[in-house]
């Protein structure tokens, strides 16, 4: 947990210099370790009162049923939304890895194609991509398309 800096007002702050003072008048000639209890105390009982102030959603419980139905409904939405979300791109993923272990495939079983097959299974992988690799790529590397650009050239 890191540390998280709350702005407090100047009130807030008098108010704990002066709870603070008493407890520090309050152990005047005392040991250290009472000193640390002391105010140890003071600051678990703050920590405690601000919990208790503080309403947040899930951990603790809500004085308005209304406003707890609204927040199950709205998590519920969002729940099936994200699972709905994740299944597509779970399958999305898994097509794309039947394609890609199609090529590894193609090629492990001594495949020779000048790239033809994998070019082909860029587009199928990821169409903007590939689009691009043909559009950079040599003339002796860009396929049909190369070769075609050659062979209507004057």
């Amino acid at each position: 947990m890191g540390i998280q800096h709350v702005p407090a007002d100047r009130v807030e702050w008098d108010l704990a210099a002066a709870q603070l003072d008493n407890i520090a008048l309050a152990n005047r000639g005392g040991s250290w370790a009472d000193w640390k209890d002391a105010v140890l105390r003071w600051h678990m009982k703050a920590v405690a009162n601000a919990r208790a102030e503080t309403w947040i959603p899930g951990m603790a419980s809500s004085q308005d049923p209304v406003v707890e139905e609204a927040l199950g409904r709205f998590y519920r939405h969002h729940m099936r939304v994200t699972i709905s979300h994740l299944k597509s791109e779970n399958l999305e993923l898994r097509r794309r890895l039947v394609v890609a272990v199609g090529g590894a495939r193609f090629y492990a079983r001594g495949g020779n194609d000048a790239g033809e097959h994998a070019r082909a299974m860029l587009v199928e992988l990821e169409p903007r991509a590939a689009d691009a690799a043909t559009k950079d790529a040599p003339l002796h590397l860009a396929g049909r398309a190369g070769q075609a650009a050659v062979g209507s050239a004057p």
